[in-house]
């Protein structure tokens, strides 16, 4: 199908059918994913965690909500050694029959509502979790613009995964040779990711190095693990600053 055509059909449309193709793709590579869920009651300790605040704001009530339906998707999945985890296979896509309500996301450099808005704080808290924790990183994607003053971030440039239904996900793989459980907890102010394993994680040490801006407001982010570099993330200034706090 042409590019100008799939753009005349409606977003809703256009996001199954790249999520159709995503799944044919993934059966032919062979890829083998991870399935399940465990009783957190019965899952071995914790072994390495990630704490985000929730910044106030004008759509914060409604990504509360967005982020209690998708914590109890994710809440106890499974990561079997040698296997990859998608963070859309164990949610599931987040629509308004499902329950999900309109907030902010990132659409295009721009902040727009939508359907599932605020979803990428997860996305993103994992992705640094997984960093942490030794997994390899599958697949991953950075926001184009930089949305946050310095006062307002919940997490470092660099450590952000933004995830859209059927074009953008992000994937974790398990190198370790053990089973891992992923518990996701929201507290009134606090988003937090943590690994349980029985035995203990090598844990990495992380640091995200930005360098200045240029004189266009741009940003380059190197993210370094224990000592080497992982990857390089470009960043713009956001065109139209909005309130503290309203971004996703």
């Amino acid at each position: 199908m042409g590019t100008p055509l799939r753009r005349r059909l409606p977003l809703a449309l256009r996001q199954e059918l790249l999520q159709l193709r995503r799944q044919w793709r993934d059966r032919r590579e062979g890829l083998v994913f991870s399935h399940g869920h465990h009783p957190l009651e019965l899952a071995a300790p914790p072994r390495a965690e990630i704490r985000q605040p929730l910044m106030p704001g004008e759509w914060l009530l409604n990504k509360r909500a967005n982020l209690e339906l998708a914590l109890e998707r994710l809440n106890g999945s499974r990561l079997g050694p040698a296997t990859t985890w998608s963070f859309w296979r164990a949610l599931g896509r987040p629509s308004a029959r499902r329950g999900y309500r309109r907030g902010r996301n990132l659409v295009n450099g721009q902040l727009v509502t939508q359907v599932g808005g605020g979803l990428c704080q997860l996305s993103g808290l994992l992705y640094h979790l997984g960093l942490l924790a030794g997994l390899e990183v599958v697949e991953r994607h950075a926001h184009s613009v930089d949305v946050y003053g310095d006062g307002e971030r919940f997490t470092p440039l660099g450590a952000d995964a933004t995830v859209a239904w059927g074009s953008r996900d992000l994937r974790l793989g398990n190198p370790h040779g053990q089973e891992l459980v992923l518990e996701c907890l929201l507290t009134e102010g606090e988003l937090i990711g943590r690994l349980r394993a029985a035995d203990p994680l090598p844990l990495r040490e992380l640091r995200f190095e930005r360098e200045p801006a240029t004189a266009a407001g741009h940003l380059r982010v190197r993210t370094w693990s224990d000592g080497q570099l992982l990857v390089t993330n470009h960043y713009r200034p956001l065109q139209s600053p909005s309130a503290p706090g309203s971004a996703p």
